[in-house]
């Protein structure tokens, strides 16, 4: 399981007095980036497929969520992964699944997943 912390912004908020839903899908993949580099060392994917359930309000004056990724299962080309937003209080705020490609920019195409690749995404894999 990986966790990245990201701060709410003001500019997330809207005339509800909270984070925007679509804002969400921002901080979800500002935790995917985070994961990407730590772990393969380089963020360049595609994202395929999302489904999100948003399950709690995220206000201002929280000023930080966590983002957790669990890796659900590694294709050829692509990552499935379980990503969720928690409030400081560690309530559930959404709930996704993604599937993302890895992309070579320059090609403009899916590559597969290196040996070594493979090898450090199962390790983060979730049973």
């Amino acid at each position: 399981m990986f966790e990245h912390p990201v701060n709410v912004r003001w500019r997330d908020v809207d005339a509800l007095g909270h984070v925007n839903h679509a804002v969400f899908l921002t901080y979800l993949e500002e935790g995917r980036d985070a994961f990407y580099a730590q772990v393969l060392g380089d963020p360049v994917y595609v994202v395929v497929r999302i489904e999100i359930d948003l399950r709690a309000e995220v206000r201002y004056p929280d000023r930080k969520v966590t983002v957790r990724i669990e890796v659900e299962r590694v294709g050829t080309t692509s990552l499935t992964t379980r990503e969720t937003i928690l409030t400081p209080g560690g309530k559930e705020a959404a709930h996704a699944r993604v599937v993302s490609v890895r992309w070579d920019a320059g090609l403009g195409q899916p590559v597969p997943f290196s040996e070594a690749e493979r090898a450090q995404l199962a390790a983060a894999t979730t049973t």
